[in-house]
């Protein structure tokens, strides 16, 4: 995949180079760090990391909110989730906003038998999301993506005999806690946000417009 330098990607986007090895330690940016340096992964377009991305407080109020439940916020807190919601419905292109709130960890790329891939959606322990998601209304035949829990990672990697992979068909993201199954609309939004393809990037807005019409 093309990649740049720390230094060619700063100069590029009018940045600091400090800034931009902070994005990439984050997982703001993709990339990945050999012999000590970043390397950006040039192949995706970038979003902006000048937006500050939520507090987790309001990340959990706004994926409240967007699934119907009460937010739990102070009357305070519920004035500033009323104006980012407002600017979530009103933006033209809100993949890029519920990105840069969220500022999702890149999922593992991954590469299995196409009969262990084709399983892997009915394991319990695995939860589709993205495009593999009924609810983003795409067609992926041949692919997954899904979360997972970190504490199951490491048996289904091995049950499944999936390997890393620069043209994965399993996009896998791991978090602390195996979330709920359907995942919550506000993990459904990032992880398509996340995606450089526009069938996803359109789904959001259409997602978006669905739920807080």
């Amino acid at each position: 995949m093309p990649e740049q330098s720390v230094a060619d990607y700063a100069a590029k986007n009018g940045l600091s180079v400090r800034r931009v090895q902070a994005q990439a330690a984050c997982g703001a940016l993709p990339a990945r760090r050999v012999a000590g340096r970043w390397l950006i992964d040039d192949s995706l377009e970038h979003r902006a990391v000048a937006r500050r991305p939520l507090g987790f407080r309001m990340q959990q109020a706004l994926s409240a909110r967007l699934d119907g439940l009460d937010d739990g916020l102070t009357p305070t807190e519920r004035v500033r989730l009323t104006r980012h919601l407002d600017e979530l419905r009103s933006d033209a292109d809100p993949a890029d906003l519920v990105w840069a709130w969220f500022r999702p960890r890149r999922p593992l790329r991954l590469d299995g038998l196409p009969s262990d891939v084709a399983d892997l959606p009915a394991d319990g322990r695995v939860v589709p999301s993205g495009f593999s998601d009924p609810r983003a209304g795409i067609a992926a035949a041949g692919m997954l993506e899904a979360h997972i829990g970190a504490d199951d990672l490491d048996a289904v990697l091995d049950e499944f005999v999936l390997e890393p992979s620069d043209r994965p068909t399993v996009l896998l993201h791991v978090d602390d806690v195996r979330p709920s199954d359907p995942v919550p609309l506000a993990v459904l939004l990032v992880d398509l946000a996340q995606s450089p393809g526009p069938r996803e990037r359109a789904q959001v807005g259409r997602l978006v417009a669905e739920h807080l019409a």
